[in-house]
């Protein structure tokens, strides 16, 4: 089966979908207020694509991901990252998940999807989309469940 989409975390890939986040959009709803000390090192956009990357390419760990970033230089292109040595730590990263929090992300994604139907107007069809944000993980309680079955047998 061939797809239209390049390979998860390839340079490709990251060519295809980076147009289509909006980072306007992001940089003016989620920009952070000066504050005395330190100065603002990331836009807002900048460690939303970085969060991207996590889920994007084969790095699905923050940790990983600021090990690796420094020598990707197509990852840090999508990220608007341009110099190696200045790329966000592990702190920054989830310092901004914090604070862009369930409802910024929800945000981005009611933005994205109503670009998409927007084009999609003159289609007489209906759209449905899944948001799972607010399932419990499918696999929370099953570590539990399998230590009661092995004690038990």
């Amino acid at each position: 089966m061939h797809s239209p989409l390049a390979a998860t975390g390839t340079a490709d890939l990251l060519k295809i979908l980076s147009p289509l986040i909006p980072d306007e959009f992001i940089n003016r709803n989620f920009l952070r207020r000066r504050t005395p000390g330190r100065p603002l090192s990331f836009s807002p956009a900048q460690l939303w694509r970085a969060h991207l990357l996590s889920l994007l390419t084969p790095v699905h760990s923050f940790n990983l991901l600021v090990k690796v970033l420094p020598e990707q230089t197509s990852w840090r292109r999508f990220a608007h990252l341009s110099h190696r040595d200045r790329t966000p730590d592990v702190r920054m990263l989830n310092e901004f998940r914090t604070r862009f929090g369930v409802l910024g992300f929800r945000a981005v994604n009611e933005h994205l999807v109503q670009r998409i139907l927007s084009d999609r107007k003159s289609l007489l069809k209906s759209v449905a989309l899944i948001d799972a944000t607010d399932l419990p993980a499918a696999a929370a309680d099953q570590k539990k469940r399998e230590k009661a079955r092995l004690v038990r047998s």
